[in-house]
């Protein structure tokens, strides 16, 4: 019981030294800004440490301290562990080398007006990468790749009859039916291509599922299956103001599992480029499809089960989302770039349904193409309402 004690105090005093660090220097830093402002305009991290950012990094610095003693060994130095939560990727992306913050940032009060810079640079990627940096030592946490949601409820005003049709039977498809996503990823290698890169293998699962449609036995009406491998390197690009915090090129295949007529599937090689400033973020993803040869058969096994899928999904998917407080709103585009103008818009708001945050509202549109594998040729307009478990941000 005692050991117990011994370690909880000295727990909760790692965790209050560096606040103690912050106040009992603050006085100091007020009379020495002035002597100091050149040399720190010339001293410049990838981080602006705004008084928003020092609070995000010392809430950070309090859950790592605490998941560390979880973790490791009693007897694992104090020093160890303060080290150890006291350094981060300073480009977040696996290099425990690398510092988040200079050496004195837990004892330093904040800056000057007078010191500071005119704006801060946006960190909602940054702080992502951040905490996904930290997870990634606990082999029991799984990193989120794409948004993890479930919506309960979707209203679709077209449904696609023909995608629940057996052989020789014809089964007709509810417009209201419950559609959810699972996407996770892991490092598989890390610093192959660079100090700041890592291998990555994703998995994205994307089901609809009739469950309110008792009378055909509530079945699942279509789920597509996106294994990834994707290189990812983190940046301090800037381009034209918009900072470029990571980058990511891969292969990716998508199939919906079925077979005969019903069998969709392509292959890609893409590539996606993160941008953000002022708590905007730009997704630009652009792909190329690997060609398959036709099917001499529409049943035969072998071949392009969807020879025009470019001509509705197009050849790049643009994403924008913008963190307002606590709520995200967000856009999706795709399109062919030809006369018939096919593609789609999907609309995305997030909020907070607890004094945590950890649980999030999620309202969807989708209108367009491509929306599922089976649908791709088909004009969806779908409204759904649910719960999102990890954003984009």
């Amino acid at each position: 019981m005692k050991s117990k004690t011994l370690f909880l105090v000295c727990a909760i005093s790692l965790i209050l030294s560096p606040v103690a660090g912050f106040a009992a220097n603050e006085e100091q830093q007020d009379l020495n800004s002035v002597e100091n402002e050149e040399a720190t305009t010339d001293k410049k991290d990838i981080f602006d440490h705004s008084k928003e950012t020092l609070q995000s990094v010392r809430e950070d610095y309090d859950r790592c301290v605490l998941q560390e003693f979880d973790k490791r060994d009693k007897e694992t130095p104090i020093s160890e562990i303060q080290a150890y939560c006291s350094k981060d990727s300073n480009l977040a992306i696996y290099r425990p080398s690398k510092e988040l913050l200079p050496d004195d940032s837990f004892t330093k009060g904040s800056q000057d007006d007078s010191t500071k810079p005119e704006k801060e640079d946006s960190d909602v990627i940054k702080k992502r990468l951040r905490l996904e940096y930290r997870a990634s030592d606990n082999r029991f946490a799984i990193l989120p790749h794409k948004p993890n949601y479930l919506l309960p409820v979707t209203f679709n005003n077209r449904p696609n009859q023909a995608s629940l049709d057996a052989i020789g039977e014809e089964r007709e498809v509810d417009n209201i039916e419950v559609k959810f996503q699972v996407s996770f990823k892991t490092p598989i290698w890390e610093e192959v291509f660079g100090d700041n890169s890592a291998l990555f293998f994703a998995y994205t699962g994307q089901s609809y599922w009739q469950a309110y449609n008792s009378d055909v036995s509530s079945p699942f009406r279509e789920t597509n299956h996106e294994p990834e491998v994707f290189a990812s390197w983190a940046t301090d690009w800037k381009v034209g103001g918009w900072q470029i915090p990571i980058f990511s090129t891969g292969v990716s295949h998508q199939s919906n599992g079925q077979s005969g007529l019903k069998s969709r599937s392509w292959n890609r090689l893409y590539a996606r480029i993160a941008f953000e400033k002022d708590r905007w973020v730009v997704l630009f993803n652009p792909w190329w499809r690997i060609p398959e040869e036709r099917k001499d058969d529409p049943l035969q096994p072998d071949g392009d089960d969807n020879p025009d899928i470019d001509d509705y999904m197009g050849y790049f998917e643009l994403y924008s989302a913008y963190k307002w407080d606590e709520q995200n709103f967000g856009i999706m585009i795709r399109n062919n770039l030809r006369s018939d103008n096919k593609g789609s818009v999907q609309l995305d708001w997030t909020f907070p349904l607890d004094d945590d945050g950890k649980l999030r509202g999620y309202v969807q549109y989708f209108n367009g193409y491509g929306e599922s594998l089976i649908d791709y040729n088909r004009h969806v307009n779908r409204l759904g309402v649910g719960f999102v478990l990890t954003d984009w941000l």
